[in-house]
């Protein structure tokens, strides 16, 4: 055997072999949830496991069904409570289950340099998310921390509505993994000749969102209320999205592909796609991002450039396109260039601000108002902008952790002093770089720009953009469309909301297609990022490096976010297992618990790893435990661990329950 093909089937091998882990975790989590799991009604099981069977019979559809349905599904979960709110996550697993069994048969498509690209990102982000559940030097090796972390954030990533109440790090996670997911999909699936097909599904999911816009206008269905108040005076539409910026972003990136579809058609297919395109710029205008549109008309002029470098002017069937395209775009580009001057003029004339906006038109006035100060151009994305360099600042090389920059925008801000910003606030960088450099650091920008090489040099692929070739339209849209989408990471979170995740990566990877292996500097970089990454890891939980300074007590283990009661109390519902951290000095601890099953439930305790209680704790009235704790803890801290069994579940909620653990207390000596 060739040296070149026995290395060939080596790496085949290992390909497989690491679908396994991923397969393991796809049955265990979401593989789960679509089968037993009581919060999801019956008729959406038995739709999810509808999708799962056409996978399985129709594997080539997979991209297209991605494509097709995921962008109608973020805004569902608001407007009809029994849909879980990672019904996204459901759906991107019933295509990949299907697939990870036919990819571990054999069955390959024609690959994509995104696969690769994506992969690194996904490495170095995998690395934070194993580092914020690794235990900590004090806790020594302590794989029952672990499983009690993921037992309290698993069912809440999929289910948890209140989003600021629950963690994140695990949800991030999921949704760049839900991206890797896609892009081996359409790696595995899809073809160069059967992209266009794809193509086509995205196109028609962003003409069903526009018409579900222009009816929101009108009714208010599934509008946020939230973009009335920041917006008062006009009606921002988010149609089946949750935030009108992302919605723009899809427009940017899928409106071009559109455009492309037109032209790659005759008489009235030209006519009917080109409609749909004029339906999704009166959408994008009505969503009122400001970068979406800009980010528009600049995937659209990249699309016309490609098209006539490749010559598909001279091709087209209408003599009219033939002489005056590049005519005309020459006009659109000077007419555009007088508008926005005079705009600006007028806006700066009558000094129109953003409180005294009635329409579309004065949005765009008091964008170019010279005289107001940049941050009220930019709608405070300045001081946001302040608040997560000084987090990169904090931690320059691996960054806050995954997921975790909401959750320390007040702290951070608080000490910046910045006051133009709502107090309490979770916001996000409004950012994709500062985002990923503010929770991943250097290495995760670093990895984040290895991977929009990878699509580069997979665009450039011979074969992707065939010269005097009318298939060569669409895909020129989708170039354009995904130049645009880079532009809207400069304003936006583009890795924030999972369906942004999908559908970015679902199009990058049509886009490099067929693409000949990443070059030898790139594999080269990525392997040595990865490595560096890797090496960070231990670093970071403070097993290499000395041990870490304890100034705050450590988080609980296998409680479910706070709930307030009827009297204004707060309590707790623990998993089966769950941990309690008290302060070395307390010597009395006072913890009422209380059993809400229908059933009996034996409650074990252990203070600092010693068995301290065992009893049978009867369903209804409220039990205070009471113990007096040893005076020298192994470490800075007492933990106080109760063990329930048997767990349970409420009808409609995915949370496996334990004991409600009320307002407890300590004594200090």
């Amino acid at each position: 055997m060739r040296p070149a093909a026995q290395w060939g089937g080596w790496r085949e091998a290992g390909s497989r072999l690491a679908l396994l882990p991923l397969l393991g975790a796809s049955l265990a989590v979401p593989g789960w949830v679509l089968a037993t799991a009581p919060a999801i009604p019956l008729w959406l099981r038995a739709g999810l496991l509808a999708l799962t069977a056409l996978a399985a019979l129709r594997p080539q559809w997979s991209p297209a069904v991605l494509i097709g349905l995921v962008p109608l599904l973020p805004i569902w979960p608001t407007l009809v409570p029994a849909v879980p709110d990672g019904i996204v996550h459901l759906v991107v697993a019933t295509q990949a289950l299907p697939w990870i069994v036919i990819r571990l048969c054999g069955r390959r498509g024609d690959g994509t340099s995104m696969a690769p690209g994506w992969g690194v990102f996904v490495g170095v982000a995998t690395v934070s998310f194993l580092a914020s559940i690794t235990p900590e030097p004090w806790r020594g090796v302590d794989l029952p921390h672990v499983w009690r972390l993921l037992q309290t954030q698993v069912p809440e990533y999929i289910f948890a509505v209140d989003h600021a109440a629950a963690p994140t790090t695990l949800r991030a996670w999921t949704a760049l993994m839900d991206g890797l997911l896609c892009v081996l999909i359409v790696g595995w699936a899809a073809t160069r000749a059967t992209r266009e097909r794809t193509l086509r599904a995205a196109a028609v999911a962003a003409i069903l969102t526009a018409l579900f816009g222009m009816g929101q206008a009108w009714t208010g269905l599934g509008l946020q209320t939230a973009w009335l108040v920041f917006d008062s005076g006009i009606t921002r539409i988010n149609a089946t999205y949750i935030d009108p910026n992302a919605l723009a972003a899809f427009y940017a990136l899928t409106a071009p592909v559109l455009v492309g579809l037109a032209m790659r058609s005759t008489a009235w297919t030209r006519t009917a796609w080109a409609s749909g395109a004029g339906l999704v710029f009166a959408a994008v205008v009505m969503t009122a991002g400001r970068a979406g549109l800009v980010a528009l008309g600049t995937g659209l002029l990249t699309m016309v450039g490609i098209a006539l470098r490749h010559g598909l002017d001279a091709i087209d069937p209408s003599p009219f396109v033939q002489r005056s395209l590049r005519r005309g775009v020459r006009l659109v580009v000077v007419v555009v260039l007088v508008v926005v001057a005079g705009v600006a003029a007028l806006g700066t004339a009558l000094d129109v601000r953003h409180e005294q906006q009635t329409s579309y038109v004065h949005t765009w006035l008091y964008t170019f108002n010279l005289r107001q100060p940049p941050d009220a151009i930019a709608k405070g994305r300045i001081a946001v902008w302040q608040v997560a360099l000084r987090m990169i600042e904090e931690h320059p090389l691996t960054g806050q952790g995954l997921g975790n920059a909401p959750g320390e925008f007040e702290r951070v801000r608080a000490t910046l002093g910045i006051e133009s910003l709502p107090r309490d606030a979770r916001l996000s960088p409004h950012n994709t770089y500062l985002l990923v450099a503010s929770e991943l650091g250097a290495l995760g920008l670093a990895a984040f720009v290895l991977m929009l090489a990878a699509v580069v040099i997979g665009v450039r692929a011979p074969g992707n953009l065939v010269p005097r070739t009318a298939a060569t339209w669409p895909v020129a849209g989708l170039v354009g469309g995904l130049v645009g989408y880079t532009l809207t990471m400069l304003t936006g979170d583009r890795i924030l909301l999972r369906e942004d995740v999908v559908v970015g990566t679902l199009c990058a990877a049509l886009a490099t297609l067929g693409a000949s292996p990443l070059p030898r500097a790139w594999r080269v970089t990525a392997v040595g990022l990865l490595l560096v990454a890797c090496a960070s890891w231990p670093v970071r939980t403070g097993w290499i490096g000395g041990r870490a300074a304890l100034v705050a007590a450590p988080p609980h283990e296998g409680l479910h976010p706070d709930q307030l009661g009827a009297r204004g109390e707060t309590y707790r519902w623990t998993t089966g297992d769950a941990v309690l951290h008290v302060p070395a000095e307390a010597w009395r601890v006072r913890i009422p618990v209380r059993n809400l099953s229908p059933q009996p439930q034996r409650l074990e305790v252990a203070i600092d790893g010693r068995p301290a209680d065992r009893r049978l704790v009867d369903s209804g009235p409220w039990v205070v435990l009471d113990y007096r704790l040893p005076p020298h803890p192994d470490g800075h801290w007492h933990a106080i661990r109760l063990q329930v069994s048997p767990t349970w579940q409420v009808p409609g909620d995915a949370r496996v329950l334990g004991v409600v653990v009320g307002e407890w207390g300590y004594e200090t000596r």
